[in-house]
């Protein structure tokens, strides 16, 4: 076990505290690029807890399972993950890299099946574009998965976006079967 203290010096945005860790690590920490190297890891440390909320308690509930046999659980717990860290990853990038074009995250199939649910379920006063942005297509998802998106609600989070996807991943399907098929380019 290694203890790393990390204190911030310089300038500190108005109102904050600077930054002050004791990290307990059990990587080896010789040098200070070690000591940054933890430090930096440790940053990583939010994105790892909304994976495990995600997982738990948001839309993928893996705890709530009513299979019985370990493999059974072991092969769905890992199906779940697959799904909550889609859902965390796509929340992170909407927000990170919106203006990029949803292309970067969605295959044609999942763009299709979005456009279809979304056009079919849209407001009166909304447009659908043919080629949205990721943070449009990430958006139109979660309000796929019940996302209200009023002014308190905050941006779409991994429980929304979550439900949202499994109706396009349905979708997306059925636009890989007819494209296999002939029936669709």
């Amino acid at each position: 076990m290694t203890v790393v203290w990390a204190r911030e010096e310089g300038a500190v945005p108005r109102g904050q505290k600077p930054l002050d860790w004791v990290l307990f690590t059990t990587r080896p920490v010789r040098t200070k690029s070690e000591a940054i190297a933890a430090v930096r890891a440790y940053c990583f440390r939010w994105r790892i807890e909304d994976f495990h909320r995600a997982w738990k308690q948001g839309h993928c509930r893996v705890e709530e399972t009513q299979l019985r046999s370990p493999d059974a659980v072991m092969k769905w717990a890992t199906i779940l993950a697959a799904v909550a860290s889609r859902a965390e990853h796509l929340r992170h990038r909407a927000r990170e890299a919106p203006d990029d074009p949803a292309e970067a995250e969605f295959s044609q199939n999942e763009l299709d099946g979005l456009l279809f649910l979304k056009t079919k379920e849209k407001k009166r006063t909304e447009t659908i574009a043919p080629n949205p942005t990721l943070a449009q297509a990430v958006r139109w998802i979660a309000d796929l998965g019940g996302y209200v998106g009023n002014r308190s609600s905050g941006p779409p989070g991994t429980t929304t976006i979550g439900r949202g996807l499994e109706r396009v991943l349905v979708a997306a399907e059925i636009f890989g079967q007819l494209r296999a098929s002939g029936k669709l380019r």
